[in-house]
């Protein structure tokens, strides 16, 4: 993959790893540091069964976690790990304890029910492709310790890939699970909000919002007007590949997204935090000079 530097007069729909400066590639890095250790849930004491194996569990016993939780050495030397990526150090060696236990913890409490959890998924597979990254990178010897800035930008826009991945993905599987009428079914979401607002009332004894029980009300009355609402947040997963054109994309289908989870979240009651940093940290924050930059939208 060439850099966006290395082309002139490209085609929007050949993608190409951003010039990223050096300043963002370093915020980039510190952030999805501090994200990465916030999503894992390291308190693994609760969960001594595997009753819905996902993933790894399906072949591995990973409830040796729940006996053994990683205390303060194990998070001790992720948290290590994961300083050495920030400033650019052996990344591929700082990135392993904390994709480790992502990857084990994660997997550990998917497997605790049939309906899984896709909170830290998305994040998990960026930390993966950026792990991938630094290893071809160190199997080719091109810098092991000090990867070079080339090698940052592939694996800040790796992170991207999986963003626009994710978000397709998920588009995609709503239509083909709805057999193309989940536009049509939006209405049936009303369903779904008393389910959510009253599961929330129940572990936390604080009865809805007047204006939540309202929305849920105006989906049954106005449909057509929840199709439009609903719509719009099913195009904008579609489209996400979007953000893979050139940094204005990312930019402004960054803000989509967040926007996108903000709504979701409040009229839904569910958690996408880490969603949200994510699109922040790789789409926005490091895109917000290249998007306010006059000039080609694709230049950026």
């Amino acid at each position: 993959m060439k850099t966006e530097s290395d082309a002139t007069g490209r085609k929007w729909w050949r993608p190409e790893v951003p010039a990223y400066e050096g300043w963002a590639l370093v915020v980039m890095r510190v952030l999805f540091a501090v994200l990465v250790f916030h999503m894992i849930k390291w308190e693994t004491g609760p969960y001594i069964e595997q009753k819905f194996p996902h993933g790894l569990a399906r072949w591995v016993d990973l409830t040796w976690l729940s006996q053994h939780p990683p205390g303060l050495l194990w998070q001790g030397v992720t948290v290590a790990g994961l300083l050495f990526y920030a400033i650019g150090w052996a990344p591929l060696l700082g990135l392993t304890p904390a994709l480790f236990f992502a990857i084990s913890i994660g997997t550990l409490v998917t497997s605790q029910s049939k309906n899984v959890n896709h909170t830290w998924q998305m994040v998990t597979m960026m930390l993966l492709a950026q792990w991938l990254v630094y290893a071809w990178e160190a199997a080719k010897k091109q810098g092991f310790l000090r990867p070079g800035k080339v090698w940052h930008r592939i694996a800040s826009q790796a992170s991207v890939v999986v963003i626009a991945a994710s978000y397709v993905v998920c588009g995609i599987v709503k239509l083909v699970n709805s057999d193309f009428q989940w536009i049509q079914k939006v209405p049936l979401l009303s369903v779904q909000l008393l389910k959510s607002n009253w599961a929330n009332f129940y572990d936390t004894l604080q009865p809805p919002p007047a204006w939540l029980e309202r929305a849920t009300q105006l989906i049954v009355e106005y449909p057509n007007l929840a199709r439009v609402f609903f719509g719009a947040g099913l195009l904008i997963e579609l489209g996400a590949f979007v953000i893979l054109i050139s940094r204005r994309w990312a930019f402004w289908g960054g803000l989509c997204i967040v926007l996108l989870h903000v709504s979701i979240s409040k009229v839904m009651q569910l958690n996408f935090e880490n969603h949200i940093a994510a699109a922040l940290i790789f789409l926005v924050i490091p895109n917000t000079l290249a998007a306010l930059r006059r000039g080609d939208a694709r230049a950026g």
